[in-house]
Protein backbone atom coordinates (compact mmCIF):
# COMPACT_ATOMS: atom_id res chain seq x y z
CA UNK A 1 0.00 0.00 0.00
CA UNK A 2 1.43 3.36 -0.99
CA UNK A 3 1.17 6.58 1.02
CA UNK A 4 -1.90 7.88 -0.80
CA UNK A 5 -3.73 4.56 -0.43
CA UNK A 6 -2.89 4.51 3.28
CA UNK A 7 -4.26 8.04 3.80
CA UNK A 8 -7.45 7.17 1.90
CA UNK A 9 -7.91 4.08 4.07
CA UNK A 10 -7.46 6.21 7.19
CA UNK A 11 -10.08 8.63 5.91
CA UNK A 12 -12.52 5.76 5.52
CA UNK A 13 -12.23 5.25 9.28
CA UNK A 14 -12.64 8.96 10.05
CA UNK A 15 -13.76 11.00 7.05
CA UNK A 16 -13.81 14.27 8.97
CA UNK A 17 -10.20 14.12 10.18
CA UNK A 18 -8.62 17.36 8.90
CA UNK A 19 -5.08 16.01 9.29
CA UNK A 20 -5.63 13.13 6.89
CA UNK A 21 -7.62 15.33 4.51
CA UNK A 22 -4.68 17.75 4.51
CA UNK A 23 -2.21 14.92 3.86
CA UNK A 24 -4.35 13.68 0.98
CA UNK A 25 -4.48 17.20 -0.47
CA UNK A 26 -0.68 17.30 -0.36
CA UNK A 27 -0.56 13.97 -2.19
CA UNK A 28 -2.83 15.40 -4.88
CA UNK A 29 -0.50 18.38 -5.21
CA UNK A 30 2.42 16.00 -5.75
CA UNK A 31 0.41 14.49 -8.62
CA UNK A 32 -0.30 17.97 -10.03
CA UNK A 33 -3.98 17.44 -9.29
CA UNK A 34 -4.58 20.89 -7.88
CA UNK A 35 -8.35 20.68 -8.38
CA UNK A 36 -8.70 17.79 -5.93
CA UNK A 37 -6.31 19.45 -3.50
CA UNK A 38 -8.24 22.73 -3.55
CA UNK A 39 -11.48 20.83 -3.03
CA UNK A 40 -10.03 19.16 0.06
CA UNK A 41 -8.57 22.43 1.36
CA UNK A 42 -11.98 24.05 0.96
CA UNK A 43 -13.63 21.14 2.77
CA UNK A 44 -11.18 21.44 5.65
CA UNK A 45 -11.83 25.17 5.86
CA UNK A 46 -15.60 24.67 5.92
CA UNK A 47 -15.60 21.83 8.44
CA UNK A 48 -12.47 22.40 10.52
CA UNK A 49 -11.65 26.13 10.31
CA UNK A 50 -9.37 25.88 13.34
CA UNK A 51 -6.95 23.56 11.51
CA UNK A 52 -4.11 26.05 11.31
CA UNK A 53 -1.74 24.23 8.90
CA UNK A 54 -4.36 24.69 6.19
CA UNK A 55 -4.09 28.43 5.69
CA UNK A 56 -0.60 28.90 4.26
CA UNK A 57 -0.78 26.02 1.80
CA UNK A 58 -4.33 26.82 0.75
CA UNK A 59 -3.44 30.49 0.15
CA UNK A 60 -0.34 29.66 -1.91
CA UNK A 61 -2.34 27.37 -4.15
CA UNK A 62 -5.12 29.91 -4.55
CA UNK A 63 -2.51 32.50 -5.56
CA UNK A 64 -1.09 30.12 -8.14
CA UNK A 65 -4.59 29.59 -9.52
CA UNK A 66 -5.13 33.34 -9.72
CA UNK A 67 -7.80 33.50 -7.01
CA UNK A 68 -6.03 36.36 -5.25
CA UNK A 69 -9.06 37.67 -3.35
CA UNK A 70 -9.79 34.33 -1.73
CA UNK A 71 -6.08 33.80 -1.04
CA UNK A 72 -5.91 37.16 0.72
CA UNK A 73 -8.95 36.21 2.79
CA UNK A 74 -7.33 32.90 3.79
CA UNK A 75 -4.10 34.62 4.82
CA UNK A 76 -5.97 37.15 6.96
CA UNK A 77 -8.06 34.44 8.62
CA UNK A 78 -4.95 32.35 9.20
CA UNK A 79 -3.19 35.30 10.85
CA UNK A 80 -6.20 35.85 13.12
CA UNK A 81 -6.35 32.17 14.07
CA UNK A 82 -2.60 31.97 14.69
CA UNK A 83 -2.84 35.01 16.98
CA UNK A 84 -5.78 33.49 18.82
CA UNK A 85 -3.87 30.22 19.30
CA UNK A 86 -0.62 32.01 20.23
CA UNK A 87 1.23 30.39 17.33
CA UNK A 88 3.74 33.16 16.67
CA UNK A 89 5.83 31.28 14.11
CA UNK A 90 2.81 30.50 11.95
CA UNK A 91 1.53 34.05 12.39
CA UNK A 92 4.91 35.38 11.26
CA UNK A 93 4.97 33.11 8.20
CA UNK A 94 1.46 34.19 7.22
CA UNK A 95 2.37 37.85 7.75
CA UNK A 96 5.36 37.37 5.44
CA UNK A 97 3.10 35.80 2.85
CA UNK A 98 0.71 38.74 3.16
CA UNK A 99 3.53 41.25 2.72
CA UNK A 100 4.92 39.38 -0.26
CA UNK A 101 1.65 39.18 -2.20
CA UNK A 102 -0.81 41.71 -0.83
CA UNK A 103 1.04 44.66 0.67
Amino acid sequence: MNRKEFIISELKNNAKDPFNQYLLALEYLKENNRGEAISLFNNIYENSPNYLPLYYTYAINLIELGDVDKAKEMVKKGIELAALLNKEKVKSELNQLFELYFD
